[in-house]
């Protein structure tokens, strides 16, 4: 029997959606999505308010979701992370009942496992979809690669309407997501542009310390012991990473080293390592670009993954990022804790999410957090971050293009200080680095918030780890 509805409205009609529930959609277009902004439309013409939105996160094409938190539509937010202009609207004004939670990837599946996010209607946006539901986001015009975060939404929501760009008659081949999880099907012109997937942070780095960075994270790596033939590895989307990946690459080459798997949000690079033979599998929760959007359609072992086995802290037999050697993150700042922030700037201003950071963090067996010393006026390593996203406790090490500091407070990290000096590596602490960094900007002002808090930070297992306040008043 055909699923297929012509418009949201009477879809959303369909599954019942009324004042004060909740609905869900992914950020697997990122910039490029124009999926959500249709949905809210819809919501909004059938005069449905108090709306909560769960969604994985929420990125620059969801922008135009900002109209429906001024008027109402929406009143509470659940998500992993907001956009700087988003995030500055919830800061500058009360227009919430309730602060924003941004969860991890993992703990937002444990959530929805528990029930404890319990979603109406989950909006799925389909590159690929048929009559019947079945659907992808790996073929078609607006191919975005894994739909994997989507997975765990259908598996929990008590309605799903896929929503698509390209309606066939005949069953989709793959099926992402089985027609038996699907509600309705809701044909439109577009879900969105995957040009948009890809940002700037994913083109190769020309910047010396960027280089500097990636060499000294690459030593690190291989005298760690953690590059071995079968290591589990996850090197990260940002340019630094990016560069680490290559330098790995060449390494790997060199000495036949194979991994067993990468993960997470995958790259070109990644996919190049497939293919070279220097990973035996890939496990994708979300592609980053063009390259690795074609792989997962035409690699068998690219693998889509549910945010569940990527990251999920109640995943049974454990996640896979449980199953990590080593994971290269980044930071907007660090502290001499070796607390790391990535939501906010330096001013304490909302400007990104964690995403998988902390779960990541929290499996692997090193951690490395990569970033200059300072940016422009602002310095990285601070006495207390302005948000505390992924604990110390998790953190192994920074790099930054002065040397590297080791996180001395885990007791298996004395053994790396002696195997990085033996390699002649630069290792310094983390508070000499707190000092030549506030050498050239200066010691900031202790922050200054508003007593509104804006947005709660919880941890892999729903506890609030940090509360970010309001613009000072």
């Amino acid at each position: 029997m055909s699923k297929v509805v012509k418009t949201l409205k009477s879809a959303i009609q369909l599954c019942g959606l009324e004042d004060g529930m909740t609905i869900s959609f992914h950020h697997n277009l990122r910039s490029g999505d124009r999926a959500a902004a249709q949905i809210l439309a819809a919501i909004a013409s059938l005069g449905i308010k108090d709306i909560t939105i769960a969604p994985t996160s929420l990125l620059p094409g969801h922008d135009a979701l900002i109209p429906y938190i001024e008027d109402g539509t929406i009143t509470r937010i659940q998500t992993s992370g907001v956009t700087p202009q988003i995030g500055r609207l919830l800061q500058s004004r009360a227009l919430l009942k309730q602060p924003v939670e941004m969860r991890t990837h993992g703990s937002r599946a444990a959530a929805l496992e528990s029930g404890e996010i319990w979603v109406n209607v989950a909006f799925v946006a389909a590159s690929q979809a048929d009559k019947y539901g079945g659907c992808n986001g790996c073929a078609g015009v607006s191919a975005f690669g894994s739909i994997g975060y989507s997975m765990v939404d259908v598996r929990y929501a008590e309605k799903v309407i896929v929503v698509t760009d390209q309606l066939l008659d005949e069953p989709v081949h793959p099926a992402s997501i089985e027609q038996s999880s699907v509600n309705f099907v809701v044909p439109v012109e577009s879900i969105g542009d995957p040009a948009g997937i890809a940002t700037a942070s994913l083109s190769p780095s020309r910047n010396p310390v960027d280089s500097l960075i990636a060499d000294m994270t690459a030593q690190l790596i291989i005298h760690s012991g953690c590059l071995y033939d079968g290591c589990r590895m996850q090197t990260g989307a940002g340019k630094i990473s990016l560069a680490v990946a290559s330098k790995l690459s060449r390494y790997m080459e060199q000495e036949q080293i194979t991994a067993d798997f990468a993960m997470g949000g995958v790259t070109g690079a990644m996919v190049e390592m497939l293919e070279k033979g220097q990973i035996r599998a890939l496990y994708d929760v979300q592609s980053f670009d063009g390259r690795a959007v074609r792989s997962v359609l035409d690699n068998d072992r690219h693998m889509e993954v549910s945010a569940t086995a990527y990251a999920s802290p109640s995943a049974k037999g454990g996640a896979i990022v449980d199953q990590l050697d080593f994971t290269i993150l980044g930071a907007t700042e660090i502290d001499t804790g070796f607390n790391v922030n990535v939501i906010t700037d330096s001013n304490g201003c909302l400007i990104s999410g964690t995403g998988g950071h902390g779960d990541s963090a929290d499996g692997a067996q090193l951690t490395i957090i990569t970033a200059p010393l300072y940016r422009m006026k602002y310095p990285t390593v601070t006495d207390r971050v302005s948000a505390i996203c992924t604990p110390g406790r998790c953190v192994d090490a920074f790099v930054c293009e002065k040397g590297i500091a080791v996180n001395t407070e885990i007791e298996h990290n004395r053994e790396l200080v002696f195997r990085l000096r033996d390699a002649g590596l630069p290792v310094r602490t983390i508070q000499d680095m707190k000092v030549e960094a506030e050498r050239f900007t200066g010691k900031l002002p202790p922050l200054r918030q508003g007593g509104r808090t804006v947005a709660k930070v919880l941890w892999r297992d729903g506890t609030v780890l940090d509360e970010i306040g309001a613009y000072p008043e």
